[in-house]
């Protein structure tokens, strides 16, 4: 091969790259001695605009029906938590229908042994502040009242506790 084909081999191949390159963008041809460049029209991390006169409507108390499912999903999960006799596998297991994925995560080491209640003894109460996708319960025990943080992602999904824990705590 001789130099003059070897100088033509870069150059062709810029020029076949610059056919891939946006036909919209006019830009400067590549020269040969030059290394392309990639450039982004947009941020790394864009910035979302912000209505500064926009406000937020208010999330809805939760209603009746729903303060029911709640304060019965509370109890439910109050009740398989205040079984300190079985073993982990058992007591998580029974746990778990009631848990969201963060309340899953919470009690992954907690020894039932430990765990002081053992029944719940009234009924379950909605604290102040509830809304339609947040509140909480608190749930008469043995041990005293416990507060069960409940959630979930719309009004239409059932309730998931993310924390039982006693109502001082």
């Amino acid at each position: 091969m001789n130099r003059a084909a070897a100088a033509a081999i870069p150059l062709v191949a810029a020029l076949a790259l610059a056919g891939c390159v946006n036909s919209n963008d006019p830009g400067p041809p590549p020269s040969p001695s030059s290394s392309p460049t990639v450039t982004s029209t947009s941020p790394a991390n864009p910035t979302p605009p912000v209505d500064m006169g926009a406000t937020a409507d208010p999330v809805p108390e939760a209603g009746t029906d729903s303060q029911a499912a709640a304060i019965d999903t509370a109890e439910k999960a109050v009740t398989a938590f205040a079984r300190p006799d079985l073993s982990y596998d058992e007591w998580i297991n029974g746990l778990y229908p009631y848990l969201t994925q963060a309340g899953a995560a919470a009690y992954e080491d907690t020894d039932p042994a430990r765990v002081p209640v053992r029944q719940v003894t009234g009924t379950g109460t909605i604290l102040p502040a509830s809304t339609e996708v947040a509140l909480i319960v608190q749930v008469p025990t043995d041990a005293g009242p416990y507060n069960v943080s409940l959630s979930r992602p719309s009004p239409d999904a059932p309730w998931l506790a993310d924390r039982i824990r006693p109502a001082e705590g």
